[in-house]
């Protein structure tokens, strides 16, 4: 693959010598004696680095770089400046050249820096692509996640969304059930057509059914106008009904119609309608128990759970919180117009912090520290007052720990801190009397991290429970 350069210099002589130079090199060389010209190569021609005189006859080096490095940002820029210009030349490095050569230029020195350009480039270009590849593994339209739980969530996605079947999505509430169906249905072969949402326990129930299968004009008192519902909306669409089980059995039944033969009869009409519609459900109740209560209508629940997605608390994926609080702070960066920062004692601190209401409880933790922050560092002292207790006990905890086990300082620090960490888990588990899922919870880590600990430092749990 040929490199391109383009050569911005005036003095006709200093250009065919750097020209015939890289021409050596094997490199495409295009030349501009004027500003003008120079402008009219970059925006004709894929113009990989740029060496660019600064003094022109109808312009500068640097006002030339101030307009191309926002609209040709992928282009690289050295800037060739006189002896005293050394100003300039620091005023370029600020604005993003790549580097700068005094003149008069030496051969050598032009191919050393030219070289060191497309490396630094081809470098930059492998990060980037490096990066889109992690984000595209870890992002899922707006879903963040490293975990082996979220992994397994966006891989689940990505094999049912293709399927025009019924989905059921259940967590506990602020796990991020509504992010999760609207991902689906971006992958889904229905991401042109309406997503629908509705949160079926903000709607009181005598106004839900009309909310959902509309209604003729004159059906009741106040329907003044012919109105559709929300499944004559999402036709051709997805159409997400959030906290299913706050319905009441009746609408269930009426609900479960829809399921089966895809269509509807509105309120106050006798004709019934056909809609093709794919349905996502989610909820944060056990629906199963509650068809054993007889609560919600079994084979509802039969229809509606034909595949179902399990979202994970905050607490199992703790991996994922850093890359959630990034996520979080761009957003707030946004809004504010400011650039948060967390520094990382704070940041361990939130990261074992079991947040029990989830990411909707993280995303207001943070809204409110950088509210409360007096610059845009957010401190602990900013967050609420339970996720500072928290930190506090484990601080006291984790002193109490090392007191009781004291540490050989004379190790290296990674063998000291292994050596807490194993008296950690051995207390942790003592105090469950051996159960590693309340272990697990009490060390604020998974069960899967403490399995693979206890294997690591070879722990005997059968062991410490006889002692």
């Amino acid at each position: 693959m040929s490199k391109s350069i383009l050569l911005v210099e005036d003095n006709d002589k200093l250009r065919r010598y750097i020209k015939l130079t890289l021409d050596k090199e094997g490199y495409d060389v295009y030349e501009a004696s004027t500003g003008a010209q120079a402008e009219a190569t970059i925006n004709e021609q894929m113009i990989d680095v740029v060496v660019l005189d600064i003094h022109l006859p109808d312009t500068t080096g640097i006002k030339l770089l101030e307009k191309w490095k926002t609209v040709h940002s992928q282009t690289q820029y050295i800037l060739c400046t006189a002896y005293g210009d050394v100003e300039d030349a620091v005023q370029a490095m600020k604005i993003g050249a790549f580097d700068y050569l005094t003149k008069p230029i030496k051969a050598d020195e032009l191919k050393v820096v030219i070289e060191r350009t497309f490396e630094w480039a081809q470098l930059n270009q492998e990060n980037k692509q490096l990066k889109d590849a992690v984000k595209k593994k870890y992002h899922m339209h707006g879903m963040i996640g490293e975990s082996k739980k979220m992994q397994q969530v966006f891989e689940f996605i990505q094999r049912i969304s293709i399927q025009d079947i019924t989905v059921l999505l259940q967590g506990e509430s602020g796990t991020g059930k509504s992010r999760c169906a609207h991902a689906i249905h971006l992958e889904s072969p229905r991401r042109n057509q309406p997503f629908i949402p509705i949160n079926c326990a903000a709607i009181p129930d005598h106004l839900l059914e009309s909310e959902l299968f509309g209604y003729q004009k004159g059906a009741f008192t106040g329907a003044t106008q012919t109105q559709k519902g929300k499944f004559e909306a999402a036709d051709g669409g997805t159409l997400f009904l959030d906290e299913i089980a706050e319905i009441s059995l009746e609408l269930q039944a009426k609900l479960l119609q829809v399921t089966q033969e895809k269509t509807f009869i509105p309120l106050g009409s006798t004709k019934p309608k056909h809609v093709d519609v794919r349905i996502i459900a989610a909820t944060n109740r056990d629906l199963a128990e509650m068809v054993q209560q007889g609560e919600f209508r079994e084979d509802l629940y039969y229809r509606l759970n034909i595949i179902g997605i399990e979202l994970p608390p905050l607490r199992e994926r703790q991996e994922d919180i850093p890359l959630l609080i990034t996520q979080t702070l761009e957003q707030l960066n946004e809004e504010h117009n400011r650039q948060y920062t967390v520094p990382k004692a704070v940041l361990a601190a939130l990261s074992s912090y079991p947040w029990p209401g989830n990411i909707r409880e993280l995303y207001n933790a943070l809204a409110r520290a950088a509210v409360l922050s007096p610059d845009e560092e957010l401190r602990l002292s900013d967050f609420p007052e339970e996720i500072k207790h928290f930190a506090q006990e484990n601080q006291h905890d984790a002193t109490d720990t090392l007191r009781a086990n004291p540490i050989d300082d004379r190790l290296p620090l990674p063998k000291q801190l292994q050596s807490f960490e194993k008296h950690a888990i051995e207390g942790a588990i003592q105090s469950a009397e051996g159960n590693q899922a309340q272990a697990a919870e009490q060390l604020g880590i998974s069960r899967q991290s403490l399995l693979y600990k206890i294997r690591k430092y070879k722990i005997d749990i059968d062991k410490l429970i006889e002692t």
